[in-house]
């Protein structure tokens, strides 16, 4: 990670979060579904992964870098890290070669998200407009 960019994530940072399109409903939200956690294959993570603005413009990247990284089935998903963390998730950053500004965010408690929690952030995520 640059030495630029802090271990804690600002409250001010806009935190991405790569959702399929066909998980966005017609209003324009997503479906609660796309803020699951996921497990890496080998089983050593256990988080939703996002995407932290700070670090990807450091490295040149844009939002419209990471969702053609993706491809043209995802769009990209916006809050702001403070959203996050009143709704009593933690972020940390957690690089990966695929792309810059990759992190983790996972409930405080580290429990699994519910059904209502899912429903709270699916409120306050924004698609990044242009992408969808």
């Amino acid at each position: 990670m640059p030495t630029d960019i802090p271990d804690e994530v600002p409250p001010n940072c806009t935190v991405y979060r790569v959702a399929k399109k066909r998980d966005i409903k017609p209003d324009g939200t997503p479906q609660s579904d796309c803020f699951s956690d996921k497990g890496r294959a080998d089983g050593s993570a256990y988080y939703m992964s996002v995407y932290f603005s700070d670090e990807m413009q450091l490295a040149g990247r844009s939002v419209s870098d990471l969702q053609k990284v993706w491809g043209s089935e995802y769009t990209v998903l916006e809050f702001r890290a403070s959203d996050l963390q009143e709704q009593g998730e933690r972020l940390w950053r957690d690089p990966t070669d695929e792309f810059p500004g990759h992190g983790a965010c996972k409930r405080a408690d580290g429990a699994e998200r519910s059904r209502g929690q899912k429903r709270k952030l699916a409120k306050i995520a924004k698609v990044v407009p242009g992408l969808l």
